[in-house]
């Protein structure tokens, strides 16, 4: 008797059995067949990513040319915004106020990069509005309104090019007042009484033996001052040895600071700035006074 041997399945029918088991295990107990695998692709980047916007670029003023044209730390040479060229009766004048207002002090400047910008000082004051404000040169675009209102009140108070020697022709002075009947006072007279004013006083600078100071002298009050002197006294033995945008007087530790000619009017809410250098230890003063008003301390 002949034994029989077992039949072994062809390969091809074998693969579709092993595929087929192994769909079901993927599956698992509840025999839904398992969920694809998300591909996910990641998120694209710029390749270039922008800078942010530079609005204002701070430096030092190293040298004044005139009064609309400087010079910074960078080394390089700017024109100020809005300013019209010196006329040549001020140009001495104003270069000085310039030089008073910018060098060696630090300002904002925008655009950066362009050869004609606007300067901010340090305390925010627009250098153009405020050195047309003090009469020292015209607004360059007639249709600028702040620059125009600027120009009218140097105009009526007479100040810089407004006044003599460069009132005449090209220069816009207020009308000249009627002749008196009687003869003027020669008593000048007093100042307003000052009804509110504010000092920011702020080191700037120290170094062994001396230090450097701005001073903010606002009017709080409801009506400008016309004519002013700003006192203190010093703790420790102070001596001031330069002061600028005022006339210094200094007798032991008391200390007057009066106005310039450029500056002598304060409209009501209106500011100015004013410095100096000391010998001695830097110390803030206690307590100042406007013309024997008693400031507060900003």
């Amino acid at each position: 008797m002949t034994r029989s041997r077992g039949t072994r399945p062809a390969p091809a029918t074998r693969w579709p059995v092993i595929a087929a088991a192994l769909l079901i295990g993927v599956a698992g107990c509840g025999g839904e067949p398992a969920p694809p695998v998300a591909t996910t692709t990641p998120p694209a980047f710029p390749s270039i990513i922008e800078p942010p916007l530079k609005t204002a670029y701070s430096a030092t003023v190293q040298d004044v040319v005139d009064v609309r044209t400087v010079r910074l730390s960078d080394g390089e040479e700017v024109r100020v915004k809005g300013l019209a060229a010196p006329d040549a009766c001020w140009a001495d004048a104003s270069a000085t106020f310039a030089r008073t207002m910018l060098l060696q002090k630090p300002v904002a400047r925008t655009p950066d990069g362009e050869p004609v910008v606007s300067l901010r000082l340090a305390d925010g004051t627009d250098y153009a509005l405020l050195a047309v404000e003090m009469g020292m040169t015209r607004g360059e675009a007639p249709d600028d309104r702040a620059m125009r209102e600027a120009e009218e009140s140097a105009s009526a108070k007479r100040l810089g090019r407004w006044g003599p020697p460069c009132a005449g022709p090209g220069s816009t002075p207020p009308p000249a007042p009627p002749v008196p009947t009687a003869p003027a006072p020669t008593t000048p007279a007093a100042p307003k009484p000052v009804t509110g004013c504010s000092v920011a006083y702020v080191v700037t600078d120290t170094w062994p033996g001396g230090f450097r100071t701005d001073v903010t002298l606002r009017n709080t009050g409801g009506a400008e001052i016309n004519g002013w002197t700003l006192r203190w006294t010093f703790a420790g033995g102070q001596t001031v040895s330069e002061m600028w945008n005022a006339t210094q007087r200094q007798t032991g530790r008391d200390v007057a600071a009066t106005a310039v000619p450029y500056n002598v009017v304060i409209p009501a809410g209106g500011s100015l700035l004013m410095g100096f250098t000391a010998s001695g230890t830097s110390t803030t003063p206690r307590a100042f006074t406007l013309n024997g008003h008693a400031c507060s301390l900003a």
